[in-house]
């Protein structure tokens, strides 16, 4: 009895040394976060804030003085090139009236001139950017013209198009302008009607009922109908690496929407952070998908995330996971038996969530956010 009473003892006290033993060994770990590396597809990402605007907008005013009448429409209406947007009736008018009625005649017809003579030149460019596609275009059937050229070709003919639609409207709303006032030389109190230069949407109206207003009060906002463009701000440093008709990602709100990069303007411009630093920024021009696109409105505020580049086959780490060592960069393999081991990596693209690199094999624990009182060999425990 007491034999068995001993070996119970013997027993329980080893028991309580092994406890001890794992509890010392876990209270001494570092408690991290771990993630496993991966191979597969990495896309280089730049994401940025941004906004959405119409291809083109035009504000206009009262050509002359008189009793505004607007008509029936409202914010978000369609209208079709030539649709009256209301009436001004104008006072007869004194010599001293006609003499400047004379005057806004001659300055009319010179905004006129200035209109078509830029519509003509984007008429011109427009032409020439649609035979150099077109050209491309056949010579890409034949294997002649690299995709990624066919591509930079279309996407300029593309936009010299929307810059002759939108000098067009300048120019027929310059010659609406022009008219106007020149109906008023005979003898004045002729009604005036106000018409779309263009077709398009009412994005905004500034005189929505009838009044006394004077010559060149807004009216009303009329912009470009369809899907509108994206201008996203970037940094100038990162705008040299934003390949041409680079693949583009628009959210808003819990909408993804895909788009491409049309443009990034060849100026930068001093901007000033939150934090009160200057910064060189540029502007990147994108359009998105049409169909879906025309959920987006004028000027709203959108996230951005731009293709930078992409890789079919890469090892991928957690950007969190990669630690600065001097000039290099290093992550921390937790091995077998649970330790961190320093090793250090080549970092070929590096991402907002995920970074590409070489050095690690694919299945590797990573940790994740290090905390500085991890070291190599600090024993961890997730």
């Amino acid at each position: 009895m007491k034999h068995t009473t001993r070996w119970r003892l013997l027993a329980g006290v080893a028991t309580l040394i092994v406890l001890i033993g794992v509890w010392q060994r876990r209270t001494g770990r570092l408690e991290v976060e771990t993630a496993e590396v991966r191979r597969g597809a990495f896309e280089e990402i730049l994401t940025e804030e941004g906004r959405t605007r119409v291809r083109w907008h035009l504000d206009l005013t009262a050509p002359v003085s008189g009793q505004w009448d607007p008509a029936a429409l409202e914010v978000g209406d369609t209208v079709k090139a030539g649709a009256a947007l209301g009436v001004i009736t104008a006072p007869a008018s004194d010599p001293a009236t006609q003499s400047r009625l004379t005057a806004q005649l001659g300055a009319a017809e010179a905004t006129l001139a200035a209109a078509r003579a830029t519509e003509g030149a984007a008429r011109s460019a427009a032409i020439e950017a649609k035979r150099t596609a077109d050209r491309a275009v056949r010579l890409g059937v034949a294997g002649g013209v690299a995709e990624a050229d066919l591509e930079r070709v279309q996407a300029e003919a593309e936009g010299r198009a929307r810059e002759l639609e939108a000098a067009t409207a300048q120019a027929t709303a310059a010659a609406y302008a022009r008219d106007a006032v020149r109906a008023l030389l005979p003898g004045g109190g002729a009604p005036i009607t106000v018409r779309a230069p263009a077709g398009g949407v009412i994005l905004r109206i500034d005189e929505a009922h009838g009044r006394v207003i004077p010559a060149g009060s807004p009216l009303l906002m009329l912009g470009a109908a369809g899907a509108p463009e994206v201008v996203v701000d970037i940094l100038s440093r990162d705008a040299e690496r934003v390949p041409r008709d680079a693949a583009l990602r628009v959210i808003s709100g819990s909408d993804t929407i895909a788009g491409r990069v049309r443009r990034v303007e060849p100026t930068a411009r001093t901007v000033r952070s939150a934090l009160g630093v200057e910064e060189q920024r540029v502007q990147v021009i994108g359009v998105v998908d049409t169909t879906r696109g025309a959920r987006l409105g004028h000027d709203f505020a959108i996230t951005a995330r731009i293709v930078l580049s992409r890789r079919e086959s890469a090892t991928v780490v957690p950007t969190g996971a990669l630690v600065r060592d001097g000039s290099a960069w290093s992550v921390f393999v937790v091995d077998a038996k649970g330790r961190a081991r320093r090793t250090p990596v080549t970092l070929i693209a590096r991402g907002t969530d995920e970074s590409a690199v070489e050095g690690v094999s694919t299945g590797t624990t990573v940790v994740l956010y290090p905390p500085e009182a991890l070291k190599d060999g600090s024993a961890v425990r997730r």
